[in-house]
């Protein structure tokens, strides 16, 4: 299956687990300055409003940012990141709690290319292997990202190298996720 069917399925099941435990879709806090197309119903009296992913269409590509970059980006990332719009997704994978970062509209899409951009020089400076970060845990500084030689899916403490394989590669990554 293809990343863009995982990302669609794991969007779909995060969605109908948190209206089954909440009995409303996932809530963003509401900003008339950053519309999406996931948000749907009224804002609520918090200031949140739900919402559900969205196509991206034209599907959003990485391979501009890659070429810039001058690396081949590991098969699946664009498709994670440029398939849907949506708020993250909170799923538990090997004992931990990650935080999937998505796309919340196109100016979101861009600036998440903007952080991949000063992530990788980032590690340049340091002299680490180049990763790309897919998402959080509960950990401020603990950061799930992808190794851009190998392509397996690793937790790495922000500044060092990835200490710990989650999984050999983005779509078995996927597949071993619990929503």
């Amino acid at each position: 299956m293809s990343v863009a069917m995982q990302m669609a399925q794991l969007h779909t099941q995060f969605c109908e687990k948190t209206v089954k435990n909440t009995a409303k879709y996932p809530l963003m806090a509401h900003d008339e300055q950053w519309p999406s197309p996931c948000e749907f119903g009224e804002v609520d009296a918090q200031g949140n409003i739900q919402w559900k992913s969205a196509l991206q269409t034209p599907a959003g590509s990485l391979s501009d940012l890659a070429n810039a970059l001058e690396l081949s980006f590991p098969a699946g990332v664009g498709e994670f990141y440029g398939h849907m719009y949506g708020g993250s997704i909170l799923a538990n994978i090997d004992g931990h709690r990650v935080e999937l970062l998505q796309a919340w509209n196109k100016d979101d899409f861009d600036l998440l290319q903007q952080n991949i951009t000063g992530h990788v020089l980032m590690k340049r400076k340091l002299k680490q292997p180049e990763t790309l970060f897919i998402g959080l845990t509960e950990q401020d500084d603990l950061l799930v990202t992808v190794q851009v030689k190998t392509g397996e899916v690793c937790l790495e403490y922000v500044g060092k190298k990835p200490h710990h394989v989650l999984a050999p590669n983005i779509e078995s990554f996927l597949k071993a996720l619990e929503v």
